[in-house]
């Protein structure tokens, strides 16, 4: 991550980025930072998932260390009032809020069958991968339109909500529920200038993939399903989101932008 200074094409601008610590939201929040915007990390760990993947400093260090502005809000997303708590101390720490990124998720692995499903695993995956994305919307879109100046809300969603996927029921489910959350969010906030997006990543190299990723032929399998033949990385992720939050996507709004080197495409 290059150092800020408060200029890049997103100076000014104060984000939540929820699942932070580790992943595809550890690479957005520093992204978003990167370009300027000062960023809350909010997660329900404050160091990362993986430190053998993502080594031991928390997100929030790492964008200070690299002269950024940012927080840490300890934050269940399926927990309406930790999530209010987050937003609200985004806005007494940094005075406004202008990009939701309701990112976190989970995914159990491996994934079974339907009839090997545990309800207990179903519930938990629709527990935070559904209702957390609601409690962020939420949430978030309050401020935003109390703001009355616009504003930016992109949602994580996958590949698993476009096209059916060997990723487990429960994690298609969910994901399919944050493109349609997406769609009716993203016309019931275009009177508010508040543009409303997801963004669907294909196979991402992460901390919770890397134990998948480590062995060859599923590594060669995986990179074989998308046309571009390699595996995401969360940088890509993090671009996508980046150009969504930013003026360049200003006229666009309940889109489901697939980052999955050409899986749907086949």
């Amino acid at each position: 991550m290059t150092e800020s200074s408060g200029s890049g094409r997103l100076a000014g601008k104060v984000a939540v980025v929820t699942g932070a610590s580790s992943g595809n939201g550890r690479a957005i929040a520093q992204r978003l930072a990167q370009e300027g915007a000062a960023v809350t990390c909010a997660d329900v760990r404050a160091a990362p998932a993986n430190v053998d993947f993502d080594g031991e400093r928390q997100t929030d260090e790492l964008v200070r260390a690299a002269g950024g502005r940012s927080l840490f809000s300890l934050c269940d997303v399926a927990d309406g009032d930790a999530v209010r708590e987050t937003f609200e101390a985004t806005v007494r720490e940094f005075g406004r809020l202008d990009i939701v990124v309701a990112n976190a998720g989970i995914s159990p692995q491996p994934p079974v069958h339907l009839p090997e499903e545990e309800y207990a695993t179903y519930e938990a995956v629709t527990r935070v991968n559904q209702h957390g994305a609601w409690w962020t919307c939420r949430e978030g879109t309050r401020i935003l339109r109390e703001q009355a100046d616009g504003g930016r809300v992109i949602l994580l969603s996958s590949i698993a909500g476009l096209v059916g996927t060997d990723s487990g029921v429960h994690y298609c489910m969910s994901k399919g529920a944050v493109n349609q959350l997406m769609r009716a969010l993203a016309f019931q906030m275009a009177p508010h200038g508040i543009t409303v997006n997801s963004v669907c990543p294909g196979f991402i190299r992460t901390g919770m993939t890397a134990d998948y990723l480590s062995d060859p032929g599923r590594r060669r399998q995986v990179e074989a399903a998308h046309p571009l033949g390699r595996v995401g990385e969360a940088s890509d992720v993090a671009g996508a989101v980046f150009f969504l939050a930013g003026d360049d996507a200003a006229w666009i709004t309940g889109v489901a932008l697939p980052v999955d080197g050409g899986y749907v495409a086949v």
